[in-house]
């Protein structure tokens, strides 16, 4: 395939405050750019001006307003309620936004994840689509079998109105219809995934590329003790409880603390930071990482592979959210990693978690799988598999 082969960008789009789809996004961009290909993302709000400051071009698109009715995310079926995805307005306004942008930049493929409108837009155009799979977004999942007629009446009836397929269950739209499926893990993580037909392993797709300019400018300088990283998104967690837990575990230990706070809905500024404790919105992981000696994360799945690319043991904090308890389940079973309830996030039970992590086998086995990941290709895989869907779809 020519080199100028032309992508488009269509990461998940709610704006609760998790970036992991669009820094995702941003690495396969600039790996693509290398290889001399054009790239464009379709975004709205806060992660359109995000993607936008790291140099790429941004068509406009409308932000899905979370609905506050669900406190607990039991599904993908849920997820997809709870972030607005599935509000008929925001669904008629993002298939006429992708389309537009369709029609301006004229893709050669689309890359999507975890965003029900791609797989319709995609057809619609007749563009190959390519998508990112994991289980718990997978239909037979038995949590997403649980289904509400209102979701999948929402989306047919723009499905009817194309002249495309009908659903019976919204997670078709995940990347059921996509024709190449990617997944980026290891099979021993996402056992069940061997049995789907067309699955691509890759490992992980990571934003790899950094340039030290990007790290805040006190980090050059910083107190020299071993380097912390907690990243704990959006979730059972608010930030006025975690900021205090951060706070109370770590001032007194000799440890340097970096909390990644990303653009959490509910954290209008960010709180105050202490000498050896800094709380950023975004600090680039790959810059810090070969400084680390431990992640404290919420069991997501794009932190957890940069735990294992980087070889570092790890504590998982998933609380009620089917998603980041399988992906910690599945985790602490190779020995890499320590998953905690929610009631364990104080400061005593941290403290000692964190000396078990830090002195015990776990960084061993994170190194281990580290090796084996590597194997799978990576973002690397991922932008061939990319550049090659025309001819290959």
């Amino acid at each position: 395939m020519p080199t100028n082969t032309r992508v488009m960008m269509l990461p998940s789009p709610p704006s609760s405050g998790s970036i992991g789809s669009v820094t995702k996004s941003i690495g396969i961009a600039r790996m693509l750019i290398k290889r001399g290909c054009e790239v464009c993302f379709v975004m709205g709000d806060k992660l359109g001006e995000f993607i936008s400051r790291s140099g790429f071009k941004v068509y406009l698109y409308p932000t899905p307003v979370p609905n506050g009715s669900i406190s607990v995310i039991n599904s993908t079926v849920d997820f997809v309620e709870w972030t607005g995805m599935a509000d008929e307005d925001f669904v008629q306004a993002s298939i006429i936004a992708e389309l537009e942008a369709i029609r301006d930049f004229k893709p050669d493929v689309i890359f999507a994840e975890a965003r029900p409108s791609a797989a319709i837009s995609a057809q619609i155009a007749g563009i190959p689509s390519v998508m990112i799979a994991s289980w718990p977004c997978n239909p037979e999942h038995p949590a997403n079998k649980s289904q509400t007629g209102r979701l999948v009446k929402v989306f047919n009836k723009y499905l009817k109105q194309y002249k495309l397929l009908e659903i019976e269950n919204v997670i078709e739209l995940f990347y059921m219809r996509s024709n190449i499926k990617l997944a980026p893990t290891l099979p021993e993580l996402e056992p069940e995934m061997q049995g789907i037909e067309g699955i691509n392993f890759v490992g992980y797709i990571l934003d790899l590329d950094f340039n030290e300019s990007q790290l805040p400018s006190w980090y050059r300088n910083w107190v020299e003790f071993p380097q912390v990283f907690i990243y704990l998104s959006v979730g059972a967690l608010s930030p006025e409880l975690y900021v205090d837990t951060i706070t109370e575990t770590f001032k007194d230990l000799p440890f340097r603390v970096i909390c990644g706070c990303g653009f959490h809905y509910n954290l209008k500024s960010l709180p105050e930071s202490l000498p050896n404790i800094k709380f950023e919105r975004y600090v680039p992981t790959a810059a810090i990482m070969k400084d680390t000696k431990l992640a404290i994360f919420h069991g997501g799945q794009d932190t957890m592979l940069t735990t294992l690319l980087y070889g570092l043991p790890s504590i998982t904090i998933p609380g009620q959210h089917f998603e980041r308890d399988y992906n910690s389940i599945k985790l602490a079973d190779t020995g890499a990693s320590k998953k905690l309830p929610i009631q364990a996030f104080r400061p005593n039970r941290l403290r000692s978690v964190v000396e078990e992590v830090i002195n015990g086998p776990y960084a061993m086995k994170s190194k281990q799988l580290s090796e084996r990941l590597k194997c799978f290709g990576g973002t690397e895989q991922c932008t061939n598999i990319l550049v090659n869907a025309v001819q290959n779809c």
